[in-house]
């Protein structure tokens, strides 16, 4: 799909469709069609078993209840569908939040990154060693040329990987632990090209974190997406605990939490903790902000970005959080069986009242009754978690492809700032 889209072509996949009065994907039918047979097969029975005179007197009752549990049901329903879709609409609110974020942060690095200095034949290797094209005979030329970088490994994570750490011949700390991002993993490379290496693998950094967070919000753990793994670094692993601790119920514990499991084994935060974990998209945000603290050491980042730099990462973090909490946080169960009960309750109430004077037409009208408040009902439990993967959730992979696009464009941007190359 194009970058360039109509905000209707998000829902309208092809040139022509059925009218909105007509088309089944993406409504709720699928959802409610269940629930309007009950309802319709039991409008049937009650009606053959009056007009049958099964039972003395009729089935048929006064309809005098009817119109207040209508305004209750109104009311409970619509206080429903409001809520859910304040959920969906805060949903993309903060979508929006960390695009701006992720835009403004890619921007600020491929601008306001000073390049290393650097000789136009001068390479540099992964021990740091720089070899020169030119004519290395020359003693007076090497010594007035300015030094090559040395190689920096980063490790944004805070951890190493024994595989990679034995590429670069050094020994690795912990053959346990799993990652490692080594900016200068390349034996050798021209020192602009590899400033320019070191900021598209950042800007990566950023879009695996939007892509990350969409992939949490869903419940799909791991990096083994085609949309992920060839963002992060190679051979990269999540981080999580090597064994799982014996659980077992706790019984001095909330009420609502009894039927969970938990550890019992005592609490203690401590350095080199196995258990400990963290998801993907905190730890590439622990990454980058160790990344933005080294370069502002070696003076790399103007110091007047640093702080709106490490501010954008917060604001990443704060919005993530966020939408934890829509995931994390549904309706409560008990409002949601609740008001599933009391429109079951109602439906079944309310073809008694229309066996006389309607006559099998209960039956039709039950079944459109049932379809509104039941589909009112579903609309609300389907937009609720607005980061699935339903017809009417949030287009996430659009917004992450569209952002994609963006950052593809901007890395074919170059630094024409005067000073930039110092």
């Amino acid at each position: 799909m194009s970058y360039w889209k109509r905000p209707a072509e998000y829902y309208q996949r092809n040139t022509w469709t059925y009218p909105d009065s007509l088309r089944i994907r993406g409504s709720v039918i699928p959802a409610v069609f269940k629930d309007v047979m009950i309802i319709t097969t039991f409008s049937s029975t009650i009606m053959f078993i009056h007009y049958e005179k099964y039972i003395k007197g009729g089935l048929n009752v006064p309809n005098v209840i009817v119109p207040a549990l209508s305004i209750v049901v109104g009311l409970i329903l619509a206080f429903r569908t409001n809520t859910a879709y304040d959920r969906y609409w805060e949903g993309r609110k903060l979508w929006a939040s960390l695009d701006v974020q992720i835009r403004n942060f890619s921007r600020m690095i491929w601008v306001g990154m000073k390049d290393t200095p650097h000789n136009p034949t001068t390479k540099v290797t992964v021990s740091g060693a720089g070899t020169s094209a030119g004519s290395a005979s020359s003693s007076s030329s090497e010594a007035s040329s300015p030094p090559a970088r040395k190689s920096r490994l980063h490790h944004l994570f805070g951890r190493s990987d024994s595989n990679l750490l034995a590429n670069a011949q050094l020994k690795p700390r912990n053959p346990s632990s799993t990652t490692l991002i080594d900016i200068d993993d390349h034996p050798a490379v021209d020192q602009e090209n590899l400033d320019d290496q070191e900021r598209v693998q950042i800007i990566q950094l950023l879009l695996a974190y939007a892509v990350a967070v969409k992939h949490h919000l869903r419940q799909e753990f791991g990096v083994r997406y085609y949309d992920l793994e060839n963002l992060l670094p190679a051979g990269y692993e999540p981080c999580g605990a090597s064994e799982a601790p014996m659980l077992a119920h706790h019984m001095d514990r909330a009420k609502g939490d009894m039927h969970r499991h938990y550890s019992q084994v005592p609490w203690e935060i401590h350095a080199g903790n196995d258990d400990g974990q963290m998801n993907l998209p905190l730890e590439i945000a622990h990454g980058l902000s160790l990344w933005i603290v080294a370069e502002a050491r070696a003076s790399r980042i103007e110091s007047a970005l640093v702080g709106s730099l490490l501010g954008s990462i917060s604001s990443m973090v704060d919005i993530f959080t966020n939408m934890e909490r829509i995931v994390f946080t549904p309706i409560p169960l008990a409002y949601s069986i609740h008001l599933r009960q009391v429109v079951y309750l109602y439906c079944l109430a309310l073809p008694f009242t229309f066996l006389d004077n309607l006559g099998w037409g209960t039956v039709p009208l039950m079944a459109l009754v049932s379809f509104t408040l039941f589909g009112m009902e579903a609309i609300g439990r389907e937009i609720e978690n607005p980061f699935g993967k339903d017809a009417n959730d949030l287009h996430m992979d659009e917004f992450c492809r569209d952002l994609k696009c963006e950052l593809d464009y901007l890395v074919t941007l170059k630094n024409t700032i005067p000073g930039a190359h110092v």
